[in-house]
């Protein structure tokens, strides 16, 4: 009977002879977390470049909108268009200036230096952004019309990188009619 037991013992439980692991199930299970691991860590630095990358997209477009929103208000209600004297035919300039309403001031808007000054007081973080092909195209269809002004620029990083991440280059038009022209 005990020779019956041991037998049927033995059938149940085949692996009760053995002590630990043999060398190839350790490197089997060493191999698959080296596969996990290694997906994992790609994921992870995916999201983190991707998320990167959308804050610096973030911050060069809020600063442009500062700056957009800053030229556009101050062109629109200006009094008078010093610079370019005419508009028509169309021209394309580097720089404007204008005359506010109140207080009488000149406003210029130039594309000097990789930036956009109003006053020689850049419009951007130079030490973030980069302005390239800036430019301001002042059209009026007849003396009697008001000006319109279009400003085309963009941004770029100050320094150049070479992490995808950081790297972008952002066009930024917007179009403005003067109001107030006399």
């Amino acid at each position: 009977m005990k020779k019956f037991f041991q037998y049927f013992s033995s059938l149940l439980s085949p692996f009760s002879s053995r002590r630990g692991f043999t060398l190839v199930e350790i490197l089997t299970v060493i191999s698959i977390l080296a596969v996990i691991g290694s997906i994992t860590v790609g994921v992870i630095t995916i999201t983190l470049r991707g998320a990167k990358k959308s804050d610096v997209l973030e911050v060069a477009r809020q600063e442009s909108d500062t700056a957009l929103t800053q030229m556009i208000k101050t062109i629109r209600y200006a009094q008078s268009l010093d610079t370019p004297t005419s508009c028509v035919p169309s021209t394309t300039v580097s720089s404007i200036t204008i005359t506010s309403v109140s207080p009488q001031a000149q406003t210029t808007y130039s594309c000097t230096g990789g930036t956009i000054q109003a006053n020689n007081i850049s419009l951007f973080n130079t030490n973030a952004l980069t302005v390239t092909s800036c430019s301001f195209v002042c059209t009026q269809p007849t003396l009697n019309d008001p000006p319109t002004i279009t400003i085309q620029y963009t941004l770029t990083p100050a320094s150049g990188s070479n992490f995808t991440e950081t790297n972008f280059s952002l066009p930024f038009q917007s179009s403005v009619t003067m109001r107030n022209v006399q």
